[in-house]
This record gives structure tokens, sequence and C-alpha cells, in this order.
């Protein structure tokens, strides 16, 4: 038995008065005195009579301790603990994301999840077990288990996929296996906000597992690196997500022979961010940007680039605004202006920068668009919103204003929409199209602008050698000179890794790094990256919405009694009333 509101045990001070205030009463009786000579010395013996004389032949009293001490009881709710068999599984979801593999104390949570989990399943040796991990396409790892060493296996095999955890998709997988049916369903992540879940129901109970310590992290939050005539240039930005300043240092690595050719000290601020430039650094296919310091979370401490055959010069339409040619001056490439026939002349030698769409269909390589000749422009309100695409890798556009954009192209691929049109597109051969002029957007006045041209010419210049950057486990087509479609992965390092049958479903490999891709005629490299949102680690509080299910497949519920007191307090101030009008009030 337990109580459910022990916040009114304070309410025990009013029996005590009571009884403190019988201890002191006066008692007087009725007495017949022969002579008045005695009455004095009557009263003086009623008065100093021991403390418990006024409990005896007392029923006033008895009754009225016995009312209030139940209204107490009653106050502090009263329960039991009712354990009935259920009959539904238990389903475990496991959030498999990198951020899994932060560390405290020696030991990341993915593993104290894992050992969580292996106590659940042992408490309900006997059950139905389901076990989910997380990605953009959740995955069940054992479905509708008894044997708990058929689980325990399970879990012992998991490993963590490096992809972002998706948990909406995860929920939407878990309600559609747990159907109506009555389940216990057990998430294990690092934060999950009570909004994302369904709403509650008799037949899903929904326990969230997470993590609120409080962790130390700096980050690589963007690396970008370009070939110049002197060599190469990069720019790293570090991000310390944690509130006091962390010292470290820096090291710049080729990739392909593992050489370091570049190491610097830094020192962030709590909650800073760090901008660090390099010139005239050695020629390199691929580099590798590594920090070295004293924090909780690894996989976010390295970041890899490739550099394709990178254009150096570029040929703007000289109906362009002056802005646009600055910016592909200030990423290092030789600019020249020119009319439609040059432009015309120059496509397949050199990057054509126009507002003409007639050049989307003319050439064999990818143009950039600014503009459309074609089309009248159209008013847009809205924030920018992009998708994780290696052109938004150093280019943030959140602060970027624009009052007006031209119509999409239907057959493109939109990377970047404002409210709910397009802004920024790609064509399937590579053309960067953004449907705005320069008069209509204040973006040419912000840094990301030369950034972004500087992602989008490394893009289009190392189209031919690379397959570009993934994220961990992404599928996408790719192309392939072998017939069959088949390529094999191997790392910088010449270890194989997996062979993909069909180059049209290309899985990228989940741990990152920089790999090659190898088919019948071709070797191309290609990157792994986290996800932006693996950079960033967040905690919050465990919490459950629904009834609670112990290990033993019984349903745990309280048995609120304390109501069924209410009726004999009642009678007990029926009965205090009748006491008093039968022996009246004391003279």
């Amino acid at each position: 038995m337990g109580f459910a509101n022990l916040l009114y045990s304070w309410t025990v001070l009013f029996p005590i008065a009571v009884l403190l205030y019988y201890f002191f009463r006066k008692k007087y009786e009725v007495k017949t005195i022969s002579s008045t000579m005695f009455w004095e010395q009557s009263m003086r013996e009623t008065k100093v009579s021991p403390y418990l004389k006024n409990l005896q032949k007392n029923a006033l009293f008895y009754l009225q301790m016995a009312a209030l001490l139940l209204l107490l009881f009653i106050l502090l709710a009263p329960f039991i603990t009712k354990e009935e068999a259920v009959s539904g599984q238990t389903i475990v979801v496991v959030d498999t994301s990198a951020s899994m593999l932060v560390e405290k104390d020696g030991t990341s949570l993915f593993d104290k999840h894992k050992e969580a989990i292996r106590k659940l399943v042992n408490k309900r040796s006997g059950q139905s077990i389901t076990i989910v991990s997380t990605g953009k396409e959740p995955m069940t790892v054992i479905r509708e288990e008894k044997n708990a060493e058929e689980v325990i296996s399970a879990i012992n095999q998991l490993k963590v996929s490096y992809e972002h955890e998706f948990m909406e998709r995860a929920i939407e997988f878990t309600q559609s296996i747990a159907a109506d049916s009555e389940v216990d369903i057990h998430i294990f992540t690092d934060s999950l906000d009570q909004k994302n879940l369904p709403e509650a129901s008799d037949t899903h109970v929904w326990t969230v597992n997470t993590s609120n310590d409080n962790y130390r992290n700096v980050s690589i939050d963007k690396f970008g690196a370009v070939a110049t005539a002197d060599g190469t240039e990069a720019i790293i930005k570090l991000i310390n997500r944690s509130d006091k300043k962390v010292d470290g240092n820096l090291i710049l690595t080729d990739s392909i022979t593992g050489t370091a050719f570049l190491k610097s000290d830094f020192m962030v601020e709590g909650e800073e961010e760090l901008l660090l430039s390099f010139k005239d650094l050695p020629t390199s296919k691929a580099l590798t940007a590594s920090i070295s310091v004293d924090d909780d979370y690894a996989p976010d401490n390295a970041a890899h680039i490739i550099l394709g055959n990178e254009a150096t010069d570029a040929i703007i339409d000289n109906q362009l605004h002056e802005l646009i040619k600055k910016a592909f001056e200030a990423v290092g490439l030789s600019v020249s202006t020119g009319s439609k026939n040059e432009l015309t002349a120059a496509t397949d030698k050199t990057i054509v920068v126009t507002n003409d769409a007639a050049f989307l269909e003319s050439g064999t390589k990818p143009i950039v668009l600014i503009g459309r000749n074609d089309e009248k422009s159209e008013e847009v309100t809205g924030a920018i919103s992009t998708l994780a695409d290696s052109l938004f890798s150093v280019a943030d556009l959140s602060d970027v204003y624009v009052s007006e954009v031209y119509p999409a192209f239907d057959e493109f691929e939109t990377i970047a929409m404002i409210g709910n049109k397009p802004f920024i597109q790609r064509s399937s051969r590579g053309d960067i199209v953004i449907l705005a002029d320069v008069e209509m957007t204040d973006w040419p006045l912000h840094a990301s602008f030369p950034l972004f041209i500087w992602s989008a010419i490394e893009r289009m210049g190392g189209e031919g050698n690379t397959l570009g950057t993934f994220t961990p486990n992404e599928r996408k087509a790719v192309l392939s000179s072998s017939q069959s479609g088949k390529i094999e992965v191997y790392t910088v390092d010449d270890e194989y890794v997996t062979t993909i049958t069909d180059s049209s479903s290309f899985i990228a490999p989940q741990l990152p790094g920089v790999y090659k891709a190898r088919d019948e005629a071709n070797e191309k490299l290609f990157t792994v990256q986290l996800e932006p949102e693996e950079l960033n680690l967040e905690t919050g509080s465990s919490y459950r919405i629904g009834k609670a299910i112990n290990g033993k497949g019984t349903e745990a519920n309280k048995w609120l009694f304390g109501k069924y007191f209410i009726l004999p307090v009642l009678l007990l101030m029926l009965m205090e009333w009748e006491v008093q009008r039968r022996r009246g009030y004391p003279h």
C-alpha cells in the first residue's frame, strides 16, 4: 500500500491539536456539596487531576479523533498496487544515429541503452519482443521473438549506423507494427519531444528513455577547399557547443596518402564559432580535416572533401549585374564578360553564367543560370529552406531576403525554396539555376553568395571525376561505365568495403570518410559526411505516456480506495452530534 498525496501529510497537525486540547481541558462535574466549606477544595482537586483522567469515559473525544484521522487518511489518497495479466507485446525502438556515440565516463550512450534493453528483456522473459532500428528506412531487427536468448543476441549485434534517426518515420513504422493490439513501446534515444508522439491510447504505452547529461562538444561545422594556381585553399568553420572555452589543434591531411601537411592550434570560446582559412597548401585530390580536442563526441571531429578538376575561368553575360562578376572573381576564377554570341562560342570550354534559359539546352557542360529572360517574376514571401546538399555545406541562406522569383522548371530538382516556391534548382546534367535576379535579393551582400558560387563551381568542375558527397547509407543513382552497373567500393587504403550490383541504387557506406568506387573502366572518389543534424547533440528528460507495464507480463495499476471511507466519516460526525445532544455541553 502507498499514498499518492503525501503533500497533505501536514494536516496531521489537526488531530494533534485536538489531542492537546483534551489534555489541558478543564473538566467540570455536577456535584452535591453538603457544606460550602468543601466546595473550594473540590474545585482544586478537579483542576490538578492527571491528564489521562480527562480521556476516561469520553466518547466525544474518540469520535472526533477517529473522524479527523479518517479525513487525513482520505486526503493522503491511499492506494494498493494491483497486477493484472496482459497479452500484448513489447516493441523496442533503438536510435542508431551517430549522436549515440557520445560518451560519458568512458561509456557511450548507445552502450548504456543496449544494457538497459537487455535488462528490460530479462524482466520480460517469455514475452513477445520486437526490436526496430531507426534511419531513413526503419528496419525490424527481430520480430515477435519470445526466446530471450535470441533477443539478447540481436541486441548484442546492434551497431551505430551513423545516419540521422528520422524518429518520425520510426514512430510511424512502429505504429504500423503495433496496429490496434496492446503494445508496450520503449524508445531509446538522446532526446524526443513529447509532441512527436501520437496521442495516448488505451492500447499503446510509450516509454521514452533519453539522456540529460551535460556533454562537451566541439565540431567541424563546415569544411571547404578549392584548387588554385598556387596550390590549395581551404576554409574550416568550428563550433564550440559547450559553455566553456576549448583549446585544441587542427590537422589537415591528404586523404589519399595520409600525409599531414598542416597543424594549427586554436581556441574557441564557449558557445562561439571560429572560422579558419588556409592558403598555399600542397596540391591534393582529397583532404581530411581533423581536430584534437578534449570533448565527449568524436564523430564530428573530422570532415572530408574531394577536389576535382575545378574550372579556372568563367564567362558572364554582360547583361548581368556587376556583383555577379565580383563573386566569381572572389573565388579565384579568371572572369570575362561577353555577348550571347561570345557565350555560345565559349560553351563546353568554360563555365557560362547567363540569364538566357536557351543555354540550358546547348552544349554538354552545365551552366549557371541566374534569373530568366523568358518569364515574368512574381512576388514571394517567407524564409529560405534548403535540402541537405553539398552546395550548402559552407553557404548558409537562412538570413537571405528575396522579394521576387521566376517560375521554376518542372523537370529540374528543387534544392532551395522560399515559402512554397522554388528558389534554386539543379538539372540532371548539373546546371545550377537561381530563379531570381540580383536586383530581387540582398544575397550578393552576404558572405554566403561567393561561398555558394564556390560550391557550385567545385561541384560542376569535379563532376566527372567524383561521385560527389553522400550521407551515411544514402541511396542514390550514379553513372557507371559498366554495362552490368556493378560497382565495387574500397577505402582510400584499398580495403574492400562492398559491391553494388546495380548503380541505379547505389548505397553509400555508413562510416564517414573518403572512398573509391570502381567499375570496369573508371575509378571515382566520393566522400561520406555526417548529416548536419548529427553535429549538434541534444539532451532531454525521460517520460512515459500511458499505463506502466512491469517486467512479468502484468500491468501495474493503482487502486485508490480512500473514497470508500467518506461514509464512515459521515457516520462518525452523526454520532458526535448525537453524543453532544444527549450529554449537552460542559458547564
